[in-house]
């Protein structure tokens, strides 16, 4: 009866170390952000400058002063290219906006076929073991009923990318085909590992109007998350602690 006890009492024991073992492995196995943090993206519905309704602020070099972008573009600017924002406010332009009332520009009269766009570089660096989750509005400005100086119909195509420093890291490559006056949503997903030949360099998104037929391109609601993923380490312990907890049940029936 005493060596039964016993017996009763080492197992109890055991499977107190095997539990808080297995809690000491959950702990370590779980990321240090259960929720994808969203990193800081300026003015990323394009509404600044604040302008009228069916306005257009912007140029053909740079695009408006103190709203966050920069141009994107191949050799010298040109007059057949805007970069800026537009107010859609009481214009057919859109059926719908994704959110606020501006969206950001990017037209494209250009007879070369160069590809042009604009972007950011955000603050935030390329971390290890983090998944990056890029969305993007993007849209297809519709023809006004009244008549355009420039012909609007059709869509020049897009490109929406995540870099770090100089690296595409990844990239939606004219995956939709919104309609006259349509948004669509373009999502661009990255999960980095223990190493990249650009880790801890800043992070860049380029939305790229790609210049076919149409003129222009929109962008809108732009928003990048991050989350952390477990290390492969943090998997490992805990498979391990589930082996160590079938051995250990395989063992009490067996007593």
């Amino acid at each position: 009866m005493f060596r039964s006890n016993q017996r009763s009492a080492a197992g109890a024991w055991v499977g107190f170390v095997i539990a808080a073992a297995l809690v000491l492995v959950a702990v370590l196995a779980t990321p240090t952000s259960v929720r994808a943090a969203p990193l800081t993206v300026i003015n990323p519905s394009f509404e600044l400058p604040d302008i009228a309704g069916g306005t257009f602020s912007g140029n053909t070099s740079n695009g408006p002063v103190g709203w966050g972008w920069s141009a994107y573009y191949i050799g010298p600017a040109r007059p057949s290219r805007f970069f800026g924002v537009w107010d859609a406010t009481g214009t057919p332009s859109f059926v719908a906006v994704p959110h606020g009332r501006q969206v950001g520009v990017v037209f494209l009269d250009d007879a070369l076929g160069l590809e042009a766009g604009i972007r950011q570089t955000l603050a935030d660096t390329l971390q290890p073991f983090t998944e990056y989750s890029l969305s993007v509005g993007v849209g297809n400005f519709a023809p006004s009923p009244g008549g355009d100086p420039w012909n609007f119909a059709g869509f020049p195509g897009y490109r929406v990318e995540l870099l770090a420093g100089n690296a595409v890291l990844a990239l939606d490559n004219n995956s939709l085909n919104p309609g006259e006056g349509v948004f669509q949503t373009a999502t661009v997903n990255f999960t980095t590992g223990a190493a990249h030949a650009n880790m801890g360099q800043a992070l860049t998104i380029r939305l790229i109007n790609l210049n076919g037929p149409g003129v222009e391109v929109n962008f809108d609601n732009v928003s990048l998350n991050a989350l952390a993923v477990p290390e492969p380490s943090s998997f490992a312990l805990l498979a391990l602690g589930a082996l160590l907890l079938v051995w250990h049940r395989r063992s009490k029936a067996a007593r």
